[in-house]
């Protein structure tokens, strides 16, 4: 099958293998070729909190009380991505809570199951998330770090999503980019 991968859209090859991600490269000679990446997916947005969190499994934590409620688009992310200019790396999943974190910081901001996030160590849920770039049909802007409680969340509604650290989000550095399903 992946010897004919450039027969299939980026779509078709998603939905296809649910697991793996093409990756355009031009080569030297200026020709484009594509290689396959495996991601995680399961990433949702949650219509309470606001904050991006994995639905891989059933136990979570919103701040807004309750669990996550997914809503919208279904988000991935390259497994194994260095980071580079327009992706920062340091992103966990938090295996209490379940949202996207910040790893960077001696501090691990505040969880909604309580105390600080605790962030997943396995090797394959360390991302590199795009920033500064433009959006697409197939990836979301206006995403960013809380500075509060160290999640991302999604900054383009008046109202900030409820916060683990209290109050509303506050929107912090890079302006993130989704990649999600269409």
């Amino acid at each position: 099958m992946f010897d004919k991968i450039d027969l299939l859209s980026r779509r078709a090859a998603l939905q296809y293998g649910g697991n793996v991600f093409i990756m355009g490269v031009m080569g030297v000679s200026g020709t484009a070729t594509a290689s396959l990446t495996p991601v995680s997916s399961g990433w949702r947005f949650c219509n309470k909190c606001q904050v991006l969190f994995n639905t891989r499994t059933d136990s979570n934590s919103c701040a807004s009380g309750g669990t996550h409620v997914a809503q919208g688009y279904k988000f991935f992310f390259p497994l194994h991505a260095p980071g580079t200019p327009t992706a920062q790396k340091n992103w966990r999943r938090c295996t209490k809570c379940q949202a996207m974190v910040f790893n960077g910081y001696r501090e691990k901001g505040r969880c909604a199951a309580g105390g600080g996030h605790r962030a997943d160590t396995d090797l394959d849920s360390n991302y590199a998330i795009p920033h500064d770039i433009p959006g697409t049909p197939t990836a979301q802007t206006d995403w960013r770090f809380c500075n509060k409680c160290q999640a991302m969340f999604y900054n383009g509604y008046p109202a900030k999503g409820n916060c683990a650290a209290g109050g509303s989000h506050v929107a912090q550095g890079y302006g993130f980019v989704l990649p999600h399903d269409r």
